[in-house]
């Protein structure tokens, strides 16, 4: 899935930590991701912009920082495309 058809808007590169749901107490960084602010109580938070990127929404409660962000230009749209 293309992280467009989640929300064209709103696209924002960040470094993300999340606790690590196979270690207790520790935690993930995961740097150089593309996020979006929703759905409510969601971060959706994908590896790229573009087809065969991983997306996935990572409940808020289990965010523990967001850093390093930028807005990201989403992706130009080819004529007739839809």
């Amino acid at each position: 899935m293309d992280i467009t058809t989640v929300n064209d808007r709103h696209l924002y590169s960040a470094t993300v930590r999340v606790h690590d749901p196979e270690r207790p107490g520790s935690s993930v960084e995961l740097p150089g991701r593309v996020v979006r602010f929703g759905p409510p109580g969601w971060l959706t938070v994908a590896d790229g912009t573009g087809e065969g990127a991983d997306v996935r929404l990572v409940p808020t409660g289990q965010v523990l920082a967001v850093s390093a962000l930028g807005e990201v230009d989403p992706p130009p749209r080819e004529h007739g495309a839809s």
